[in-house]
This record gives structure tokens, C-alpha cells and sequence, in this order.
């Protein structure tokens, strides 16, 4: 907890204090997934009082550096993406309502998840709000999950936000209701 910006306004019965959230990184990927996230974000901010610094980060993927062979010098990709994301975050928020919260943009070029949890840091925030495309298995073992790396190294609490909400509903009755067959040979009370 950083005590400059989380400050403990009083206790909430048992002794714990509570937390005060001042300021909400939002990182989007422009997609109908982190439209989702957004959406649970302002909502959230309305009932906290918070302010929202929504935040695209355009992936480079991790840059890789070879010893003496080949150094690159990424500006000028940094540079072409920061043009290349400005006005795809601009037609992403005209498909948003912030009502009477406030907020404020930033787009940067890097890694997703060090771009996110270095902008948490710099800006001073209280909680990141995010989404997860909800990848499981063999996609998420190849691809990763930008929402558990900035679990992993985040300066501050993270919630993510499903974004399939009803389709995860249905994975998770169709799970319930599924009974695995039992191995020939196994005993069953009666």
C-alpha cells in the first residue's frame, strides 16, 4: 500500500482500515473485451469516486537484444505505433459513456505487461482495472496472459473482469453437469 495515495480514513468495525481509491489505470487493447473492462471501471470509479487513466499500450512483445550481433534501435517502431494507436483509441472512446467520471488517456509502445505495471507506478495508482480475454489451455500456454503478469508484478491491487461473462456461465454449468465416467472396477457406496 502506498500511504500517499491510499490513505485509511477510519476502520470499518473490526479494526481494519479503509482504503481510499483515488486513482484507476484502465489498460485497454481497443477490443470488445477491454470495452467490457472499461465499462466495469467507470462503474466502479462512480461508486468510489475515483478518476480513470485509461491506457493502451500498443505490444511490441518482448525486445530482445542480442550480445554484439545485432542491437535494434526501437524508436522509430515506438514512434510509428504511438501514430498508429491515437486514432484507433479515439473511435474506441467514442463507444464509451464516462457520465460524470473523470478521466484521461495515454497510449505507449512496449511490452504489455511492463508497459502497464510501469504506468501504475509512475502514475500513482491505487488499482488497475482490467480485462482478460479469458484464454484457457494450449492458447494460453502459447500466447500468455497479459492479466496474470501484471498479477505477478503490479505496484498496486489488481482486479480483472471477465469479459464473457455469460459464455464463462455456460462453461462453468456445462462443467458442473458433466460427471466423468468412473474407472472400471470402483466401488460405490450404497
Amino acid at each position: 500500500m502506498k500511504p500517499d495515495t491510499m490513505k485509511s480514513s477510519s476502520s470499518n468495525g473490526n479494526g481494519a482500515p479503509r482504503v481510499r481509491i483515488r486513482n484507476i489505470l484502465v489498460p485497454v487493447d481497443c477490443s470488445d473485451c477491454s470495452l467490457a473492462g472499461l465499462q466495469y471501471a467507470i462503474e466502479f470509479a462512480k461508486k468510489v469516486a475515483a478518476r480513470l487513466i485509461v491506457l493502451h499500450v500498443v505490444d511490441l512483445g518482448p525486445q530482445l537484444m542480442t550480445e554484439g550481433c545485432g542491437v535494434y534501435h526501437l524508436s522509430p517502431y515506438k514512434e510509428a505505433a504511438g501514430r498508429v494507436s491515437k486514432p484507433q483509441m479515439r473511435a474506441f472512446l467514442r463507444r464509451v459513456n464516462f457520465g460524470s467520471v473523470p478521466f484521461e488517456t495515454s497510449a505507449i509502445a512496449g511490452f504489455c505487461p511492463d508497459g502497464i505495471c510501469r504506468a501504475a507506478e509512475e502514475q500513482r495508482i491505487d488499482l488497475i482495472i482490467m480485462s482478460t480475454h479469458g484464454r484457457t489451455g494450449l492458447k494460453h500456454v502459447l500466447i500468455g496472459s497479459v492479466a496474470e503478469r501484471v498479477l505477478r508484478h503490479a505496484p498496486c491491487a489488481v482486479l480483472v473482469v471477465p469479459s464473457h461473462a455469460p459464455v464463462r456461465a455456460v462453461d462453468v454449468t456445462k462443467r458442473r453437469a458433466f460427471k466423468a465416467p468412473r474407472p472400471a472396477g470402483t466401488l460405490t457406496a450404497a
